[in-house]
């Protein structure tokens, strides 16, 4: 069976120049004058495999209407390159790195309950699997648990970068301390620091829930919790840097508790208000270097003091898994709880 891949707008380039031009559906996303829109297909791909592959983040302008799109607008156009393939295709698969709403995972009081909806969305519209990449909660994936979602993550490529291009010791794990930013990322952590083979800490936060500033509940305390991180090479982790905020907050204060060094690791780097302050904590040696992948929508902006790491090798690796109908896609993923010391093995 053939793949052909739809994507979304103009999403994910470097995952597009992986991909030969014959597996590419060229797809028009029309915008009308008043705002509604239409996707025309070439072909309906008849018993094709059909990779649909959406940035929910992309802000690419639409050429039709000359304006980005919002995550709202491109979870549309999925629902509208199904209309337009009707039932034709074999199987219908999404890609969609950044999950839509991932951060509404859960309700509280009367709210909506996006991330699930979204998912349920994507069984009715006949997703024979959906793939994302670090999902904010893969526990969402109740809401389709008989269905196929996978989770994967681009954990290697981003430590590979890291302690290479920083020439992170690896042989003295006493001087590494993984620290998560709020509570949220204490598995994360975890993770990260049982490869290291080194201890890790974290941040408790007390908001005030009666109140909502910038879409979210304030901070009223913070309280760090762990092993000291003094002297030592700090590695922050979480799954996204949104606009950097807490992030920058909790390295400072790391710094004062007399950290040696300190970097900054995300697999999604969305810079909401720009890299701006993280430019400036590079230059003033609060952080080190940020490290984030290139799996969602990076504005052109100066970038310095921040990496990139290339994960779409990894993503279509696990798309040629599914294609290939392999029963667990995490042979693709075998790497993804070794130490650090083996992982740098097998690359070398």
């Amino acid at each position: 069976m053939t793949k052909k891949f739809i994507f979304i707008n103009n999403c994910l380039k470097q995952l597009q120049e992986r991909i030969p031009d014959s597996m590419i559906v060229k797809a028009d996303f029309i915008r009308f004058q008043d705002g509604s829109g239409k996707v025309v297909l070439p072909t309906e791909c008849r018993d094709q495999d059909v990779y649909i592959v959406c940035d929910v983040n992309d802000k690419t302008p639409n050429p039709y209407s000359l304006h980005s799109l919002s995550p709202d607008d491109h979870v549309r156009d999925i629902s509208r390159t199904i209309g337009a393939l009707k039932g034709n295709p074999a199987r219908k698969n999404l890609i969609i790195p950044f999950q839509p709403y991932g951060r509404q995972h859960r309700r509280v009081f009367g709210e909506s309950t996006e991330a699930a909806d979204f998912l349920r969305e994507c069984y009715y519209l006949g997703f024979h699997n959906i793939l994302t990449v670090d999902s904010h909660d893969v526990n969402v994936a109740s809401a389709i648990s008989k269905h196929n979602f996978d989770n994967m993550y681009v954990t290697n490529e981003l430590l590979i970068e890291l302690v290479k291009k920083e020439k992170i010791n690896i042989n003295k794990p006493e001087n590494i301390l993984i620290c998560a930013p709020d509570e949220g990322a204490q598995t994360r952590a975890r993770h990260f620091a049982d490869r290291f083979g080194c201890n890790h800490a974290f941040f408790s936060k007390r908001r005030d829930v009666t109140k909502i500033v910038d879409g979210k509940n304030p901070l009223e305390s913070k309280q760090y919790v762990g092993f000291s991180p003094e002297g030592k090479t700090v590695i922050v982790v979480d799954d996204m840097i949104s606009s950097g905020g807490t992030i920058i907050e909790t390295a400072k204060e790391l710094k004062l508790m007399g950290a040696k060094k300190i970097y900054v690791c995300a697999t999604f780097g969305l810079f909401t208000k720009g890299t701006k302050d993280f430019i400036e904590a590079y230059k003033n040696g609060i952080i080190n270097k940020t490290y984030i992948s290139n799996l969602t929508y990076l504005a052109e902006q100066s970038m310095e003091g921040i990496e990139v790491v290339d994960g779409t090798r990894q993503l279509l690796n696990c798309i040629n898994a599914i294609h290939d109908g392999k029963e667990n896609i995490s042979e693709e993923l075998e790497n993804s709880f070794i130490s650090v010391r083996e992982l740098l093995e097998k690359d070398n």
